[in-house]
């Protein structure tokens, strides 16, 4: 199967091709497992051969669609796998670091399948169990039919900007030089444009005006879209709200805070974003 350039060789999808070759990442819990390596560059996903050890392990495999042209499968793995001698246990954000979009993206949709399979193995009005569908990626209860198919919840993140600078704020529980940009989820008959401007006002007390989407990632945890943009703030007075948000600055382009996303992420994303356009402005 030929994939199309654009999706950076990860076609989703929950049919096989059945392809000669198949790659596996397995997951123990919520983390993923790698091959250790002395030299810290461990190949992802693993290929088939890890599968002759991992295999006594599996709880159960599921398609997520092809890798490269080939199968990918994830593998739920038991506990005790984690002691699996040449294997180490990774947390997907550590992934962040070493990995590009279309592995993050895969790595995320690994973990977001087998978390939407564990829980729904019964249905949520009837209680009898449901079937996996061989088409699609649903679960299907055996009893009155209904269909439960992995759940999104879709999130916004703006840069919000204000001449050279751009609003950076920290979470109650995030440590003290960690900053980010602000987001928040979608509401039930929300648009995303309104979602923007109620998180920032909510959180910072500001109105934004001509907002950008900048573009999309999966954000595992356990199953968020985020949307991200850039806006203007029409003022930069700040009022945070002390529930949400700990506190809140301005940031010049050239001296933003010590602890900030890395670029792999959406925040870090916006964040770069900001730093070319200022730099190219008021540089």
């Amino acid at each position: 199967m030929e994939t199309p350039e654009s999706l950076n060789g990860f076609f989703a999808s929950s049919v096989k091709i059945n392809s000669k070759k198949i790659f596996i990442i397995p997951v123990v819990g919520n983390q993923i497992l790698l091959r250790s390596s002395d030299d810290q560059t461990q190949p992802f996903p693993l290929d088939e051969s890890d599968g002759d050890v991992l295999k006594f392990f599996c709880i159960n495999r599921l398609c997520i669609g092809q890798w490269q042209g080939s199968d990918c499968e994830v593998w739920d793995l038991m506990k005790e796998a984690e002691a699996c001698e040449g294997f180490v246990c990774s947390e997907l954000r550590s992934l962040l670091a070493s990995s590009n979009d279309p592995e993050f993206s895969l790595a995320s949709r690994a973990i977001q399948i087998v978390d939407w399979y564990r829980k729904n193995k019964f249905c949520g009005q009837c209680g009898e169990p449901n079937e996996l569908s061989c088409t699609e990626h649903s679960l299907t209860c055996v009893k009155c039919g209904i269909n439960h198919y992995p759940r999104i919840s879709p999130c916004v993140i703006v840069a919000v900007v204000y001449e050279d600078k751009c609003l950076f704020a920290r979470h109650p529980n995030w440590p003290v030089n960690r900053f980010s940009t602000l987001a928040g989820f979608i509401e039930a008959g929300e648009s995303a444009e309104q979602a923007l401007h109620r998180e920032v006002f909510e959180e910072v007390g500001i109105e934004i005006e001509n907002i950008r989407y900048v573009g999309s990632q999966a954000w595992p945890y356990p199953g968020q879209l985020m949307l991200g943009y850039m806006a203007s703030a029409k003022q930069d007075i700040i009022t945070v709200d002390g529930v949400e948000i700990a506190e809140a600055f301005w940031f010049r382009y050239d001296q933003l805070p010590p602890i900030i996303a890395p670029p792999t992420i959406m925040a870090g994303k916006l964040i770069k974003k900001f730093v070319e356009e200022a730099s190219a402005r008021f540089g």
